[in-house]
This record gives structure tokens, C-alpha cells and sequence, in this order.
């Protein structure tokens, strides 16, 4: 296959990047690191493609486009089998500060992406990533009790597909992500195209660039690691589950192999995709986690909750393992740790060594 990557030299962009190549298919990367132009220096995807890996892969194309391309990306899904669509304004406290913006790259460019494909290529799969946040500020809406260093849902352990979309807050980032799932679905039960949308949790590894407006994990070790004060929004105790960049990647290469219809033979279909229970964390848990593998103390403060901000989120996977049973979570808690706080380590070269490398399997959270 030839496979069309928007997002391309991003977090999951280079997972997905990564595994296809190594599963012997050409690659397309669209991106223009519009991360660095929204968030600054930090966040500059560039260092994720700074290797030998993707640029002397003659199975690779970077193309440094906007989405919004139109005579770009036609002359791509022309010549593509398949498209895994993860480029997007990401998050919901700077979709707040450029709502315009934030429409035109999440809702539009998604849109457009849609037609071209309807248009020049509609037999092909369509895999899109959506997010938790289109459930906007629901989840809130359960009742909560603290259990040790964490927020639990007193009457479910993880949330299905079926939580409702409105009737809530969302911020301009859940409502831009929304209005794409929900187009996306529409371009299959309409138009018959190929499509999926998956709604990410916590979506982590070490190729994160992570600052504080996104990028949860990553930036709460870097903090540590650099000694740097850490803002906990709205307290210690809420909780999100973490999924790999590379369990990402294998989620939607399992779709756009085999894309599945529904029982009607209709595409479209909607998929939560997260860590689950095994590896869901509250912010208090990181912070002794981050301790117990570093021995270093982060320093924080708390202050306000984020508008439409989860109280605790975590991923029910089972409508996605039915259709793909062998898929599965390969990268665990500890992993995950692990490999950000080595990466950060090693990449600000820092006097830090990794003490407890199975803490989680060691504690029972």
C-alpha cells in the first residue's frame, strides 16, 4: 500500500510512519509543524524526523503542506491506498486563545480532506483521529469518590462509545474535533467511503514535544527532570488512561487493512481508544511515580481547573478489540514512564538515573 500520513512527524504521525514502513508500505507524510508555530520551540516535531530512519528511507515522503492544500493533497489521495488523518490544532486551552483557527485546521481541513477523498478516490480507507474531548465536560457529570491518590467513578469503570456529545461544555478544540467525527461518519453513511474515527485519551510516548497545553505526561516529567514548577489544573486526584504512541499505530493499521462495516454494512464506525485501567494514572500517582523512578521531588502548585476539563477519563477498548481481536495493549505503564523519562535524560543530558524501572508492577493502583 501507499499510505497518506497528515500529521506525519508528529507524536503518532512518526509511530505510524514508523510501523508502516517497517510493514513494507510506502508513506506520504503531510506536514507543515504547525505545532511549533502554536506552541513555540518546544514543540518543534522537526526533532522527531531528525534521523537516518526517515530521511534516507526511500519509502518515504515528507511533504511540508498544510492540509488545507487543496491542489497539494488532491494530487496525493489520487495516488494513495489508504489515509490515516492525524493532523489537528490538539489542544482545548489554545483552541481558546484562535476558535477561527482551530475550525479551519480540525473541522475544515477534515472536511476538505473528506470530499477530495469522496471526489478522486472514495474506495480507499479513511482513518481519522478524534479525541476524548468530544465528550466534552460529560464525564463530569458522574459521581466521583477519592480512593488512596485517585479519583473513582462510582458507578462504571470505563467509558463505552455511548456517552453523549452534548449537552455540556466542550471549549472550541471539542467542538472542532466533533464536528470532523461527526463528518467523517457522515461520508460513510452517505457517501459510502471507507471511514473510522478513533477518540483518543491520553495519547503519550517520548516523540511527544510536549508543553504544557498539551502533552500531559511527557511535560509533567520534563518538570521534574528540569526542576521546573508544574501547574496542577483543578487538583492532584484526577485520573487519565495512557496509550502508546506505537499501540495507537497498530490500532489504526489494524483498520485500514481491514476495515470493518457494520451489521447494515455501513462504515463509519466510532471506536474510544485509550490505556485503559492497567495504565491509568491520576496526577498525584505521576508525581510519586515520577519519585519512586527518579527520587526527585517535582515542585507544584494547584491552581484553578481548565475549562472543560476531565475529573477522570478512562478508555473502554472492547468495541475495537471485537473487531480486531488481535490487537492488544503491548506497551504497559512502567513502559511508557520509562521511556520518557530516558528520553528526556538522555536528550537534556541530564545527572538523573532511572531507579525503579517496574514501579506499577510493584503497586497495585
Amino acid at each position: 500500500m501507499r499510505i497518506l500520513v497528515t500529521g506525519g512527524i508528529g507524536l503518532i504521525g512518526t509511530a505510524c510512519c514508523q510501523l508502516f514502513l517497517k510493514e513494507g508500505h510506502e508513506v506520504v507524510s503531510v506536514d507543515n509543524n504547525t505545532r511549533k508555530t502554536l506552541f513555540g520551540d518546544e514543540a518543534n516535531n522537526l526533532a522527531n524526523v531528525d534521523n537516518n530512519e526517515f530521511l534516507n528511507n526511500k519509502n518515504l515522503e515528507l511533504v511540508n503542506a498544510d492540509i488545507r492544500n487543496k491542489e497539494v493533497i488532491s494530487e496525493i489521495i489520487k495516488k494513495v491506498d489508504a489515509i490515516v488523518h492525524l493532523a489537528a490544532q490538539p489542544s482545548h486551552p489554545k483552541s481558546l486563545e484562535i476558535p477561527m483557527e482551530d475550525f479551519q485546521i480540525n473541522a475544515y481541513g477534515t472536511l476538505l480532506l473528506l470530499e477530495i477523498t469522496r471526489q478522486l478516490n472514495p474506495k480507499i480507507p479513511f482513518a481519522f483521529m478524534s479525541t476524548n474531548k468530544v465528550y466534552g465536560d460529560y464525564p463530569n457529570y458522574f459521581n466521583y469518590k477519592i480512593i488512596g491518590k485517585r479519583y473513582e467513578n462510582a458507578a462504571i469503570e470505563s467509558f463505552n462509545e455511548e456517552l453523549p456529545v452534548d449537552r455540556c461544555g466542550h471549549t472550541p478544540f471539542g467542538v472542532s474535533k466533533l464536528a470532523a467525527d461527526i463528518y467523517t461518519q457522515e461520508y460513510a453513511i452517505n457517501y459510502g467511503l471507507k471511514t473510522a474515527t478513533f477518540r483518543g485519551g491520553c495519547l503519550t510516548g517520548k516523540n511527544s514535544r510536549a508543553v504544557e497545553m498539551h502533552g500531559y505526561l511527557p511535560y509533567i516529567v520534563k518538570c521534574a527532570l528540569t526542576k521546573k514548577k508544574y501547574c496542577i489544573y483543578g487538583g492532584g486526584y484526577r485520573v487519565r488512561d495512557q496509550i502508546h504512541s506505537f499501540d495507537v499505530a497498530t490500532a489504526l493499521y489494524e483498520f485500514i487493512k481491514k476495515p470493518k462495516p457494520n451489521n447494515l454494512g455501513i462504515y463509519g464506525k466510532v471506536y474510544n481508544l485509550g490505556g485503559g485501567r492497567e495504565n491509568s494514572v491520576s496526577i498525584f500517582e505521576t508525581i510519586d511515580a515520577i519519585k519512586a523512578k527518579t527520587s526527585i521531588n517535582l515542585d507544584f502548585e494547584e491552581v484553578p481547573e481548565r475549562e472543560s476539563d476531565h475529573m477522570w477519563w478512562i478508555s473502554d477498548v472492547s468495541r475495537f478489540k471485537k473487531d480486531y481481536p488481535s490487537w492488544s495493549i503491548t506497551k504497559d505503564i512502567d513502559f511508557i514512564f520509562n521511556e520518557i523519562i530516558e528520553y528526556y535524560i538522555s536528550a537534556l543530558r541530564l545527572p538523573v538515573k532511572l531507579l525503579e524501572r517496574d514501579y506499577f508492577k510493584k503497586k497495585s493502583i
